[in-house]
């Protein structure tokens, strides 16, 4: 029987975390050789473990961690150690890449494995908080930031900023950047920036693969400056990233500015970029720091994600896990998300991670607002963004309060009171009685002397009580028993204008899932949220199109088009049916036949439509893919005459020159890509599949 095996710490051992890099491993492992070096031998006592045993151990634990198959057989272990049972079996057989540890193979636990992710039927945790590149969500504020270090670095600035909240990807994008720079590129990567002017100096050159272990700064800034001449005659940059860079000390600071000195002639010869949250500048704002200050060329501020980008943001990671149609957050449940995490990716990461758990529990797929508010109250300490209707409570409501007081403290105690006589102290009406007016002649006020006689009643015949009717208030447009045909614009205008925002949209909704045969009893009383379990329940999808009535054509779905009133009375949806000629079929409460024409003025030129992946593809195919979509794919182009020769798992040049060729035919972007646009296409054109048609054949 095998003794159990006490391992040490390794990831202590290092000072790393257990999701730690290569580059972190080799960096930590360097700093604790270093110590050892510069500790001296000295006598240790007989429990203390000698200088050798301590530099052995460090060895075996950078062997351990650098090591892929070891590092993963360690983990394991670990594993078990906290509580596995491991069985009989496993604790007297040694087998596969375990068996250095006196582990069976099978007793190894997957890494990062959660409770939820074979219930989703996820490859891998899709929330994980690991700045994972592959993850990286280019929103339009990460594709600026990333535009910026782009351009920072082709232009070769001296110093580049980019500053950002906690959370907001600062570190995913720079992870993302290097992995995606040249081999023409030389980079020193600091992580920690809690260090000292020569830690700094040693850390560089330990990055840049250049001796670094001097004590000496010259001499560090020596060998530096000989590195950077050698690396520029070669056409070579080098490039500085220093992450979380607030933390860094104004002496490191004012040493990064003596390095940005090293330059020939012409050009700087290395490039500093410094990445760190918003204290960044209020470090930066110091007087002694103002050299540095005019020398940062580039800077740029990483802002939140805003709704649309959050909703996107989910999405994505969704897709990255390959969860794509097995998970759906509905959009009040994506608002919600929203609110909470105030489009902060990490917190997003928080609140959707622990939704996707709390949902588990509940055997549920379809993500509601309930359950993210569960999630967020399990978590706690989640200030939500305020909303309108918040606002509208905390300000203008005691506003009106506040106005409604002032009113009635001036008419109740400065506004004077018209029922008394000022003068004789008599009341109004008695005055009135006192000298009525003739109203006899028109146009006149005449007084009229009191009368002194007694006129008898004069008996009226009995009028039954009749109520005052109101008239009715307007209301919403009943469908009439035929299809309306409309010739002019105004009345387009006047027809939608009964109709709110959200009416209009659910009622053109309604035209298109006819189209696609969902029955009518699903769509009775139909809200938005209805409107998105039916479309998830029907594996539908939407794609929004900027463009032209031939591009719908091209495409050949039906789509509901954003109309604008004019004289800013809003903006409307109208479903577009089919197309016969000039002439449009269009729904909304009623079914409209009219000219085409007539919209070209009112329509903003988006429509939505309503389509479905058949054969759930990946996202997109491309050049390099493997795999048997591309078989299905070059099988069906043969079928529309565009591929020729024998169909293989690769998405090769052929596949790519029929893809070009089925683009150009039907004027979408000929780039070879078998993206959105172009599956909703070949669905469309082979005869398999069930798709409604705009301009029928």
């Amino acid at each position: 029987m095998i003794t159990e095996v006490q391992l040490p710490d390794y990831y202590q051992l290092l000072g790393v975390q257990p999701e730690a890099t290569q580059k972190e491993i080799d960096l930590a492992y360097q700093k604790l050789i270093s110590k050892f070096d510069s500790s001296g031998e000295k006598t240790p006592s007989p429990d203390e473990p000698t200088l050798k045993d301590r530099i052995e151990t460090a060895q075996e634990a950078y062997d351990t961690l650098s090591h892929k198959q070891k590092r993963e057989a360690y983990d394991a272990v670990v594993e078990v150690k906290k509580g596995h049972v491991v069985s009989d079996e496993a604790k007297n057989t040694r087998t596969g890449p375990l068996r250095f540890l006196g582990v069976k193979e099978n007793a190894r636990k997957p890494r990062h494995q959660n409770v939820y992710q074979d219930f989703f039927g996820f490859s891998e945790k899709p929330f994980d908080l690991t700045p994972d590149p592959k993850y990286l969500y280019l929103s339009p504020k990460h594709k600026e930031v990333l535009a910026h270090l782009v351009y920072g670095l082709q232009e070769n600035n001296g110093f580049l900023k980019i500053i950002g909240e906690v959370g907001t990807g600062k570190t995913m994008i720079c992870r993302s950047f290097l992995r995606e720079l040249r081999a023409d590129f030389n980079i020193a990567y600091i992580f920690n920036p809690c260090i000292n002017e020569l830690e700094l100096l040693q850390t560089i050159n330990t990055e840049l693969g250049i001796p670094g272990k001097s004590k000496s700064k010259k001499k560090l800034v020596d060998v530096l400056n000989g590195f950077l001449l050698e690396e520029r005659s070669k056409g070579h940059r080098v490039v500085v990233i220093i992450d979380e860079a607030q933390d860094l000390q104004p002496n490191v600071l004012e040493q990064l500015r003596l390095l940005s000195n090293l330059e020939t002639d012409t050009e700087k010869l290395i490039q500093i970029v410094l990445i760190g949250q918003p204290e960044l500048d209020k470090v930066l704002a110091k007087d002694g720091l103002r050299q540095l200050r005019q020398r940062i060329t580039i800077k740029w501020e990483l802002l939140p994600l805003n709704l649309e980008e959050t909703r996107g943001y989910i999405q994505h990671r969704l897709n990255v896990a390959l969860g794509k149609g097995k998970v759906r957050f509905s959009r009040q449940a994506v608002e919600t998300v929203f609110r909470y995490s105030r489009g902060i990716p990490r917190m997003i990461n928080v609140v959707a991670d622990r939704t996707l758990l709390i949902a588990f529990t509940q055997s549920t797929k379809k993500i509601t607002p309930k359950i993210v508010k569960l999630a967020v109250s399990d978590i706690g300490d989640l200030v939500p963004l305020e909303s309108w209707a918040d606002k509208f409570w905390k300000l203008v409501l005691p506003s009106a309060l506040v106005a409604g007081l002032v009113f009635f403290a001036l008419n109740f105690f400065a506004l004077p009171d018209h029922k008394k006589n000022t003068q004789g102290g008599k009341d109004i009406s008695a005055m009135i009685k006192e000298d009525p007016m003739d109203l006899s002649a028109p146009g006149q006020l005449v007084p009229r002397a009191p009368v002194a006689e007694v006129v008898p009643p004069v008996v009226l015949p009995v009028v039954p009580k009749t109520e005052i009717v109101e008239p009715p208030s307007p209301q919403r447009r009943i469908p009439s028993n035929g299809p309306l045909t409309i010739f002019d614009s105004e009345k387009l205008v006047t027809y939608l204008s009964s109709l709110t925002l959200a009416e209009s949209k659910l009622e053109a909704v309604k035209w298109i899932l006819e189209e696609w045969n969902v029955e009518p009893e699903e769509m009775q009383g139909l809200s938005e949220a209805d409107l998105e379990m039916i479309e998830e329940d029907h594996k539908l999808s939407s794609l929004e199109v900027n463009g032209t009535l031939e591009r719908l054509k091209n495409l050949n779905y039906p789509a509901f088009l954003e109309i604008a009133l004019p004289n800013a009375q809003g903006t409307k949806y109208l479903a577009l049916v089919s197309i016969r000629g000039d002439t449009g079929v269009f729904g909304s409460v009623d079914k409209i036949e009219m000219p085409l024409a007539i919209i070209d003025s009112l329509w903003t030129r988006k429509a939505i439509i309503l389509w479905k992946d058949f054969e759930n593809l990946p996202e997109s195919l491309r050049a390099g893919f493997q795999g048997k979509e591309a078989i299905w794919l070059q099988k069906n182009l043969r079928l529309l005459g565009y591929f020729q020769g024998r169909e293989a798992l690769l998405y090769g040049p052929k596949t790519i020159r029929a893809v070009k060729e089925l683009q150009r035919n039907y004027s979408i972007k000929d780039d070879g890509v078998f993206n959105t646009d172009s599956k909703l296409l070949l669905y469309n054109l082979l005869q398999i599949y069930p798709t409604p048609k705009l301009v029928s054949q």
